[in-house]
Parts: structure tokens; sequence; C-alpha cells
């Protein structure tokens, strides 16, 4: 198939923009703290990158941030641990998605693999002159598509009740 002939209005699964980004936390990366742990941004950076990528799948073209809404530290990464970004869209509106990104961090000599951090994002979908352009709807396929998108449809409501 042709990129010409694909029908960018089509329904897409969640796992259709599944990306995932992986790297090995190196010693520049620390947050120079007592006990040094991989600093916030870092980590930060790789899931804004990896859910890009997730929502430019779903949309077939450009997206940018509109807001990193949540990003949940759950314990500290270290150096020395591969960290792997996976992320996929879960929910859209008509140029909007909201995508969940969860990090892992892995212990590569013994193995021990840890779920670090759930963030979760808002990206928009831009057209070729960068104004706002429609995305494809969510096809829901599994029981955990249908609860991600629940969840993340209460989350937008509410960040919209509060930006007012």
């Amino acid at each position: 198939m042709t990129p010409s002939s694909v029908d960018h209005s089509a329904p897409k699964s969640p796992m259709a923009s599944e990306a995932v980004m992986a790297d090995l936390m190196m010693p520049h990366q620390a947050n120079g703290l007592r006990r040094p742990s991989v600093f916030g941004g870092v980590i930060m950076s790789m899931v804004d990158k990896c859910a890009a990528l997730s929502a430019m799948r779903h949309a077939a073209g450009q997206a940018t941030t509109l807001s990193i809404d949540r990003i949940l530290f759950k314990e500290p990464i270290h150096v020395g641990e591969l960290v792997e970004v996976r992320s996929r869209v879960v929910h859209v509106g008509h140029t909007s998605m909201s995508v969940l990104a969860n990090v892992y961090a892995e212990n590569i000599a013994t193995g021990e693999r840890r779920h670090t951090n759930e963030c979760w994002l808002t990206f928009v979908h831009l057209d070729q002159a960068g104004k706002p352009a429609a995305v494809p709807p969510l096809r829901l396929e599994t029981d955990e598509d249908r609860t991600l998108h629940a969840q993340a449809a209460r989350r937008r409501e509410a960040l919209l009740a509060e930006r007012g």
C-alpha cells in the first residue's frame, strides 16, 4: 500500500500507536544529590519523545505536546540501569490525543525490572500549516483499551473543568 492510499481517518487501535524507547543511564545523567539518581528532566525528555512518537503514529503526521498532565515518580532510577519508556494513545478528541507512558528501570546485572513512572500527556495534531487538525478515531479492542480510555476521559474532563 502506498502512503497516498492510506485512509488517515480510519479508526486505529491504541497498540497501533505504541512506541518504545530505551537508554542506558550514564553518570552525566545523575542529579548530583548526595545519593544520586537519574535527573528527573532526563526521564521527562524520554517520556515526551516517546509519547510524541505515539501521537504522530496515531495522527499519521505532526503532533506537538499540549501538556504533560501528570508524571508520577514512584521511585528513583539509578546510573547504570536500562530505562525503557512505552507509550500509546489511549483517548482522542477532535484534534487532541491523550497518551499514557510508562517507564521501567532494569538492573541489567540482576534482571530486576521496576515500574518507576506513570505519565499522562496531551498532544495536538498539526496540519502542514501548523494548525490543529482532526485525528482518527480510536478503535478499542481489549478490556485494557476500554479501561484506559475511560480513565483518560475522566482525566480529560477534570482537566478541562480545571482550566475553566
